[in-house]
């Protein structure tokens, strides 16, 4: 689901931090797993609605800011990093892809949230969740 299907995911309607970010779009630059915290540093993509939305550059599609994605939890963390190596963007930074899926894992229980993507994936009981964008 992208900006341009105009539907936007459940997490927008759950988590007010993710209510203007496009997490499918977003690039994740690293991520650090630990018992009951998540946390995923992105470039990552705002709608024009975030309060910090500004026009794109002239070689971008999208406004990217970056930031972290913190998520935490009362309950273990269960994470699996992908044994797959990044690929090195132009820049010279490693990118790990997108948080392709952020959704209910109702089929383990209705608390518990799956993320995922080509840098693993994490499985979150009752998630609390934070954005932090870097001071400009």
């Amino acid at each position: 689901m992208t900006i341009a299907s105009g539907r936007l995911p459940a997490y927008h309607e759950t988590f007010a931090d993710l209510a203007d970010v496009v997490l499918e779009e977003s690039w994740v630059l690293h991520v650090d797993a630990s018992l009951r915290r998540l946390s995923v540093t992105l470039d990552l993509v705002l709608t024009p609605e975030h309060r910090e939305y500004s026009p794109p550059r002239a070689d971008e599609t999208h406004c990217h800011r970056r930031g972290t994605l913190i998520v935490d939890s009362d309950t273990a963390i269960l994470a699996r990093r992908s044994t797959c190596p990044p690929a090195i963007d132009v820049t010279g930074e490693a990118d790990y892809g997108h948080i392709d899926t952020f959704t209910r894992a109702t089929d383990i229980a209705d608390d518990v949230w799956q993320l995922s993507g080509e840098w693993g994936e994490a499985l979150i009981r009752q998630p609390r969740v934070h954005v932090r964008l870097e001071v400009r």
